[in-house]
């Protein structure tokens, strides 16, 4: 019985992404396909700090890119098969594929749309093995995810403004580490713009996700809602209320909080605020506390938001500051939250299913010149474990990217890149591993007709970890070619 439920739910799944495209294409329609060649040298194809063996790599490929504009949707679709070929030693030939899907249809104008997302992706296998994995050098997995969901959003400029929506997911890795199928759904109901004299919102979301390989299975419930009186001299009382359910794996990661309180925002613009609030705490995790935030938003492309609250975890914060120009983009983010069945810091033996808090902060920045692009990526992530008795505690990586591409003709450019990283594993009884990683690439491109272009490039992969026989140098060597068709 439980292999039957699984069938019909996954081809439930792929019948709708099905119908969703074959509705869409009732307008514009560009199909790009294309194939491609090209051998990469490595001096390391293992990644091992002794006995380095070299390898002449044959990388034949070929994929399609699409984009359909139809009636009220949209479909988007790249795809692409790898085929690689080594010298060292035939049994590592591999097939390797990629997929990016996503798909969007609104329905009569109702108000409802319906998206589908699909991606398969080659990641790492394990963060603490080797974390700067790609399927040259064969250390990775492939992640198989597919969702369908339904979405809602009425007119806010009647009397409420209501969006919500309903979806399920399928995740699926190739080594069944953090299998599961999962559904969830989430709404928000606000005041419209016609009414003036009261304010209200309303948040809430549900998710469940179950394993498909055990018993394991997790489920977040979240709510909170704002009402208060719009005034005319800025000044905004409002009651606030905040509740979290999470029912984890076991009692060790599970947890939940409810606050209320009164509040006062004050607007000084339209966009700007300061927001006060004192919340009487009515579970054992947190005492009776202040709360607040501060957004201030002069302009649509320049906005700043800080907010210090507590969840169930204690301390809360969350921080936004962006601002967009014709030239520049810059972004700071910092959020925190409850995750499982996650993969992104996954660790040799962790248990994936059980749910960890996950902190990120990150620092994105792009300058566009008439010639020259410059990139700059600086972030934190750290994976926070709620069990104290786990045998993996805390998981932390920083890193820094910076990236340069010049344009030296309208056929030929220039790019190089160097990336940082530096990540930290830390468990109850085993030593703490410290692992650094440096990648230098530089590489040149060349457009030899509309339909033909090449590349050529040099790239260098360092990795220095306090657990010696993971450390190892890497140099490649790759000459690429791709023919649109």
């Amino acid at each position: 019985m439980t292999i039957q439920k699984r069938a019909n739910h996954k081809r439930w799944l792929l019948s709708g992404m099905v119908l969703m495209t074959a509705r869409c294409l009732a307008a514009g329609v560009e199909f790009h396909p294309y194939v491609g060649g090209g051998f990469t040298y490595t001096d390391n194809i293992d990644r091992v700090s002794e006995g380095q063996q070299g390898s002449l790599i044959s990388d034949i490929s070929a994929g399609i890119s699409t984009d359909i504009q139809g009636v009220d949707g949209t479909v988007d679709l790249d795809y692409e098969l790898n085929q690689l070929i080594y010298s060292h030693d035939s049994n590592n030939n591999e097939t390797y594929q990629t997929l990016s899907f996503a798909a969007d249809k609104g329905i009569n104008r109702t108000g409802f749309r319906i998206n589908a997302d699909a991606s398969i992706e080659n990641i790492a296998r394990a963060v603490d093995q080797n974390a700067n994995a790609d399927i040259l050098s064969g250390d990775t997995i492939e992640n198989k995810d597919a969702s369908l969901g339904v979405n809602y959003h009425s007119n806010p400029r009647s009397k409420i403004d209501l969006s919500a929506k309903a979806y399920t997911d399928i995740v699926n890795n190739e080594d069944d580490i953090g299998n599961y199928n999962g559904y969830g759904a989430e709404f928000s109901f606000a005041n419209g713009s016609t009414v003036k004299k009261v304010f209200w919102k309303i948040d809430g979301s549900y998710q469940y996700k179950e394993s498909r390989d055990n018993e394991d299975d997790t489920a977040f419930t979240l709510f909170r809602q704002d009402f208060g009186l719009q005034t005319l001299s800025g000044w905004v009382p409002f009651i606030r209320l905040n509740f979290e359910d999470y029912e984890g794996t076991t009692d060790a990661d599970s947890a939940d909080s409810l606050s209320w309180g009164p509040g006062l925002k004050y607007f000084w613009t339209k966009r700007s605020y300061l927001e006060l609030s004192y919340n009487f705490s009515e579970d054992d995790n947190n005492p009776d506390f202040w709360a607040g935030a501060v957004n201030i938003n002069p302009t649509p492309r320049t906005r700043l938001f800080v907010s210090y609250d507590k969840r169930f975890f204690g301390d809360a914060y969350e921080a936004l500051l962006s601002h967009r120009s014709r030239r520049v983009n810059n972004s700071i983010r910092y959020t925190e939250e409850a995750v499982s069945f996650d993969r992104d810091l996954f660790t040799t033996g962790s248990s994936v299913e059980e749910i960890s808090l996950s902190r990120r902060l990150e620092w994105s920045s792009a300058l566009t010149g008439r010639r020259t692009e410059y990139e700059l990526t600086i972030y934190r992530d750290e994976r926070e474990s709620l069990d104290v008795d786990a045998e993996e505690q805390n998981d932390e990586v920083d890193g820094i990217g910076i990236a340069v591409r010049h344009r030296l003709s309208r056929r030929f450019s220039v790019a190089g890149s160097f990336d940082y990283e530096y990540y930290q594993f830390t468990g109850r009884t085993l030593p703490t591993q410290n692992d650094y990683y440096r990648v230098y690439e530089l590489e040149g491109q060349y457009q030899l007709n509309r339909h033909l272009s090449t590349s050529l490039g040099f790239k260098h992969n360092n990795k220095s970890s306090s657990f010696e026989p993971n450390s190892y140098d890497e140099t490649r060597i790759f000459i690429d070619l791709r023919m649109q068709l």
